[in-house]
């Protein structure tokens, strides 16, 4: 964090970092063969997921996925808009935000 308590610049469209929060703009892809970050597609980070929408399978392993990569509890990750569609924001609480928000820039780099 930067000197004053101010959250550090975001370079991701589809990222917001403040005190003690980062907030995501996510595309998921339910019924993938291959799970995981796909990349960066219309200011939104597009993650690939084996389950299917069906009773909220897939927002569960949304969320697992996003608390291991960024190594955070599963309690820390809620869903805060779009649980029903493909398009969702996402709110991570931590107290470490740009630690959070550099581990998502590493995890949405192509490999």
């Amino acid at each position: 964090m930067s000197p004053g308590g101010t959250p550090p610049p975001t370079d991701s469209p589809w990222m917001r970092v403040s005190v003690d929060e980062v907030m995501l703009e996510v595309t998921a892809r339910p019924g993938a063969s291959r799970r995981g970050v796909v990349g960066v597609s219309a200011n939104r980070l597009v993650i690939a997921l084996n389950s299917r929408p069906d009773k909220g399978a897939a927002n569960e392993e949304l969320i697992d996925l996003l608390a291991r990569e960024i190594r955070v509890p599963r309690s820390a990750i809620m869903i805060v808009r779009g649980e029903t569609g493909r398009r969702k924001t996402i709110r991570i609480i931590t107290h470490e935000p740009a630690k959070a928000a550099s581990r998502l820039r590493q995890i949405s780099k192509p490999k």
